[in-house]
């Protein structure tokens, strides 16, 4: 069985790894671990309020810090139990890295944290772990912070 395990540096994403490792380590599961940044969007516009919105162009930055992100990944993803994990770092939408590497890894399950918002909170935003469910093709294992 092979494991996508969406990890970033927030307490949702630590404790999904941390429970996908107990439950899947004994398995005998191989563990893909992923971490996506967030392709920031930039306002260029006039001062009248008219203009463009782009992404900021990252290639440059990804370049430089993917080795560092990947190594503290991997020391994350350890620290929660995942034995020997093949560690993806990319950038860009976080739902569509996410599917995707499902997809191009054909892994069997998708693990996500889903954090514990308010109502006001989740209006405001998306809920990646909900959009996963929604876009992704295979089963999702959804782990809430408080998992413990």
């Amino acid at each position: 069985m092979k494991v996508l395990i969406a990890l970033d540096h927030s307490d949702a994403a630590q404790e999904a790894a941390r429970v996908a490792a107990d439950l899947l380590v004994p398995m005998g599961a191989d563990f893909l671990v992923l971490n996506v940044s967030q392709i920031p969007i930039v306002w260029a516009g006039a001062g009248g309020g008219f203009g463009t919105v782009a992404p900021l162009e990252l290639a440059t930055l990804d370049a430089q810090t993917s080795h560092q992100r990947k190594d503290v990944i991997t020391e994350d993803a350890e620290a929660a139990g995942v034995p020997d994990p093949q560690v993806v770092v990319t950038s860009g939408d976080v739902v569509h890295e996410i599917c995707e590497a499902a997809v191009r890894h054909d892994v069997d399950l998708i693990v996500v944290g889903t954090h514990d918002r308010s109502l006001l909170q989740r209006l405001l935003v998306p809920s990646v772990s909900r959009s996963v469910i929604r876009e992704a093709d295979r089963p999702v294992l959804v782990v809430p912070e408080r998992a413990a």
